[in-house]
């Protein structure tokens, strides 16, 4: 027979209820480590806690303890990283925006009277789907115009050369390494700020010497990029759009 994982709640009072209370801003502040809703699940299987920040920005902990003190101890030791991911959460539902009108393009909202090529596509489209279709095609070619120079540059500085690059649009990774040498880049990538595109090059590279995220893996990236722990934290909490 199954057993059944037991879920409770801490302070339990709904985020996502809250959020639609409180003005924009107080997103990036409103978590405190001792004070603040939490929606906690049982694992007595599990062997760690695992701390989640929603889309909605609940903040979502599974663990195999029981003793909220020691819940919140962990959580105090991640609180820069939850305020981090719930300040990138505000921005992106700041700067969500309107398909056929806007697109997000390295790093900001543009509208697409700014990208000719893109409206004169768009403007004949009567389908939101092929509104999409011609995003993604613009997110390919902006990616194979720009991002192997990138690659080209990080990759004489690092001396990891790979075998090859490939262009594909993913939903959840911004990009991939495999143990043949061959790395794999999100077209989606685009729509990223140049510092977290060069971030992910070099991540993606420093796997072809360290094909796991070890400690010395994250101190090979962070020798090119010294701000390598701010990247990393606010990439999590980013996702292709």
């Amino acid at each position: 027979m199954r057993r059944a994982h037991a879920a409770f709640a801490i302070a339990a009072v709904c985020v996502s209820e809250a959020l639609n209370e409180l003005e924009p801003l107080t997103l990036s502040i409103m978590f405190n480590s001792q004070t603040s809703p939490i929606i906690v699940e049982y694992r007595p299987r599990n062997r760690n806690t695992y701390i989640r920040v929603s889309d909605d920005g609940e903040i979502k902990v599974r663990t195999p303890l029981k003793n909220e003190a020691a819940i919140r101890r962990i959580l105090k030791l991640r609180e820069e990283w939850i305020q981090t991911t719930l300040q990138a959460l505000h921005v992106r539902h700041c700067e969500k925006h309107e398909l056929g009108k806007t697109i997000r393009f390295r790093g900001e909202n543009h509208s697409v009277e700014q990208l000719p090529n893109l409206l004169k596509k768009i403007e004949k489209c009567e389908k939101s789907l092929n509104i999409e279709k011609y995003y993604h095609q613009f997110y390919r070619d902006e990616a194979i115009f720009t991002l192997p120079s990138r690659v080209a540059h990080y990759a004489r500085k690092m001396d990891l050369h790979p075998k090859e690059i490939r262009f594909k649009r993913m939903r959840s990774r911004w990009g991939s390494c495999d143990s043949n040498g061959i790395v794999t880049l999100n077209t989606l990538m685009m729509q990223l700020s140049y510092e977290h595109i060069d971030y992910i090059i070099v991540h993606e590279l420093a796997h072809l010497c360290h094909l796991n995220h070890s400690k010395f893996f994250h101190s090979l990236v962070r020798e090119y990029l010294p701000n390598e722990r701010k990247l990393r934290s606010e990439l999590k909490a980013i996702r292709p759009l």
